[in-house]
Protein backbone atom coordinates (compact mmCIF):
# COMPACT_ATOMS: atom_id res chain seq x y z
CA UNK A 1 0.00 0.00 0.00
CA UNK A 2 2.50 2.59 1.02
CA UNK A 3 4.41 1.36 -2.52
CA UNK A 4 1.72 2.62 -4.33
CA UNK A 5 1.22 5.78 -2.79
CA UNK A 6 4.98 6.42 -3.25
CA UNK A 7 4.21 5.45 -6.85
CA UNK A 8 1.52 7.71 -6.94
CA UNK A 9 3.50 10.83 -5.36
CA UNK A 10 6.61 10.19 -8.02
CA UNK A 11 3.93 10.05 -10.71
CA UNK A 12 1.83 13.54 -9.20
CA UNK A 13 5.64 15.01 -9.19
CA UNK A 14 6.29 14.23 -12.89
CA UNK A 15 3.53 15.50 -13.84
CA UNK A 16 3.55 18.89 -12.24
CA UNK A 17 7.13 19.39 -13.87
CA UNK A 18 7.77 21.40 -16.95
CA UNK A 19 7.95 19.78 -20.11
CA UNK A 20 11.61 20.95 -20.54
CA UNK A 21 12.14 19.45 -17.36
CA UNK A 22 10.99 16.12 -18.73
CA UNK A 23 12.62 16.52 -21.77
CA UNK A 24 16.13 17.09 -20.58
CA UNK A 25 15.65 14.05 -18.15
CA UNK A 26 15.15 12.20 -21.38
CA UNK A 27 17.53 13.65 -23.29
CA UNK A 28 20.45 12.57 -20.86
CA UNK A 29 19.01 9.15 -20.85
CA UNK A 30 19.69 8.53 -24.52
CA UNK A 31 23.49 10.42 -23.96
CA UNK A 32 24.07 7.99 -21.12
CA UNK A 33 22.49 4.90 -23.19
CA UNK A 34 24.42 5.87 -26.67
CA UNK A 35 27.62 7.05 -24.72
CA UNK A 36 27.57 3.23 -23.15
CA UNK A 37 26.86 1.62 -26.35
CA UNK A 38 30.03 2.98 -27.93
CA UNK A 39 32.18 2.28 -24.87
CA UNK A 40 32.58 -1.99 -25.54
CA UNK A 41 33.53 -1.35 -29.30
CA UNK A 42 37.02 0.13 -28.27
CA UNK A 43 38.03 -2.61 -26.15
CA UNK A 44 36.81 -5.20 -28.77
CA UNK A 45 38.61 -3.93 -31.31
CA UNK A 46 42.04 -4.67 -29.63
CA UNK A 47 43.72 -7.44 -31.14
CA UNK A 48 44.90 -10.31 -29.31
CA UNK A 49 48.63 -10.89 -29.09
CA UNK A 50 50.34 -14.24 -28.38
CA UNK A 51 53.42 -15.01 -27.12
CA UNK A 52 56.25 -16.49 -29.61
CA UNK A 53 59.48 -17.76 -29.46
CA UNK A 54 61.56 -14.49 -29.27
CA UNK A 55 59.40 -14.60 -25.87
CA UNK A 56 60.29 -17.68 -24.37
CA UNK A 57 63.69 -17.04 -25.23
CA UNK A 58 63.91 -13.96 -23.28
CA UNK A 59 62.52 -15.58 -20.05
CA UNK A 60 64.14 -18.36 -20.55
CA UNK A 61 67.99 -17.51 -21.14
CA UNK A 62 67.67 -15.47 -17.92
CA UNK A 63 66.57 -17.74 -16.06
CA UNK A 64 69.64 -19.37 -14.33
CA UNK A 65 70.84 -15.72 -13.23
CA UNK A 66 67.54 -13.52 -12.37
CA UNK A 67 65.31 -15.43 -9.65
CA UNK A 68 62.22 -12.94 -11.65
CA UNK A 69 62.77 -14.65 -15.04
CA UNK A 70 63.45 -18.20 -13.63
CA UNK A 71 59.64 -18.19 -11.71
CA UNK A 72 58.38 -16.46 -15.14
CA UNK A 73 59.82 -19.62 -17.57
CA UNK A 74 59.15 -22.24 -15.31
CA UNK A 75 55.79 -20.84 -14.89
CA UNK A 76 54.89 -20.44 -18.50
CA UNK A 77 56.55 -23.74 -19.01
CA UNK A 78 54.63 -25.18 -16.18
CA UNK A 79 51.14 -23.77 -17.85
CA UNK A 80 52.08 -25.14 -21.28
CA UNK A 81 52.61 -28.65 -19.95
CA UNK A 82 49.72 -29.20 -17.93
CA UNK A 83 47.40 -27.18 -20.35
CA UNK A 84 48.99 -29.75 -22.84
CA UNK A 85 48.08 -32.98 -20.68
CA UNK A 86 44.25 -31.74 -19.86
CA UNK A 87 43.41 -30.72 -23.05
CA UNK A 88 45.11 -33.64 -25.16
CA UNK A 89 43.29 -36.15 -22.72
CA UNK A 90 46.61 -38.33 -22.38
CA UNK A 91 47.74 -38.38 -25.57
CA UNK A 92 50.95 -35.88 -25.91
CA UNK A 93 53.23 -35.99 -28.28
CA UNK A 94 55.77 -35.83 -25.39
CA UNK A 95 56.25 -37.14 -22.08
CA UNK A 96 58.24 -36.04 -19.08
CA UNK A 97 60.35 -38.55 -16.62
CA UNK A 98 61.02 -37.75 -12.68
CA UNK A 99 63.41 -34.31 -13.58
CA UNK A 100 62.81 -33.45 -16.81
CA UNK A 101 60.77 -30.63 -16.11
CA UNK A 102 63.81 -28.84 -14.40
CA UNK A 103 65.55 -29.40 -17.82
CA UNK A 104 63.18 -28.26 -20.06
CA UNK A 105 64.44 -24.44 -19.83
CA UNK A 106 67.96 -25.03 -20.79
CA UNK A 107 66.81 -27.54 -24.03
CA UNK A 108 64.41 -24.96 -24.84
CA UNK A 109 67.35 -21.95 -24.99
CA UNK A 110 69.76 -24.91 -27.08
CA UNK A 111 67.42 -25.58 -29.34
CA UNK A 112 66.34 -21.95 -30.06
CA UNK A 113 69.47 -20.78 -30.02
CA UNK A 114 70.04 -23.52 -33.26
CA UNK A 115 66.90 -22.41 -35.02
CA UNK A 116 65.92 -18.97 -34.99
CA UNK A 117 63.72 -18.83 -37.49
CA UNK A 118 61.70 -20.40 -35.13
CA UNK A 119 61.52 -17.15 -32.72
CA UNK A 120 58.77 -15.51 -34.84
CA UNK A 121 56.87 -18.96 -34.23
CA UNK A 122 53.50 -18.56 -31.82
CA UNK A 123 54.81 -19.80 -28.53
CA UNK A 124 52.91 -22.90 -28.55
CA UNK A 125 54.12 -23.75 -31.54
CA UNK A 126 57.68 -23.71 -30.50
CA UNK A 127 57.05 -25.79 -27.07
CA UNK A 128 55.37 -28.70 -28.84
CA UNK A 129 58.10 -28.90 -31.18
CA UNK A 130 60.82 -28.99 -29.13
CA UNK A 131 59.20 -31.23 -26.34
CA UNK A 132 58.06 -33.35 -28.74
CA UNK A 133 61.73 -33.78 -30.54
CA UNK A 134 63.71 -33.78 -27.13
CA UNK A 135 61.34 -35.86 -24.86
CA UNK A 136 59.36 -37.80 -27.16
CA UNK A 137 57.26 -40.80 -25.60
CA UNK A 138 59.33 -43.85 -25.70
CA UNK A 139 57.55 -47.07 -26.73
CA UNK A 140 54.36 -45.08 -27.59
CA UNK A 141 52.47 -44.67 -30.57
Amino acid sequence: MQTLRNAACFRTVLDSRPTIAKFGVLLAAILLVWAALLQPGSVLAAPIQSNDGSVILRMCKGAEKVRALSVMCHSYLNGYIDAAHYFGKGKTHFCLEAGDKEQVPGVLVAWLDSHPESLNQPAGAVLQTVLSARFACKGKK
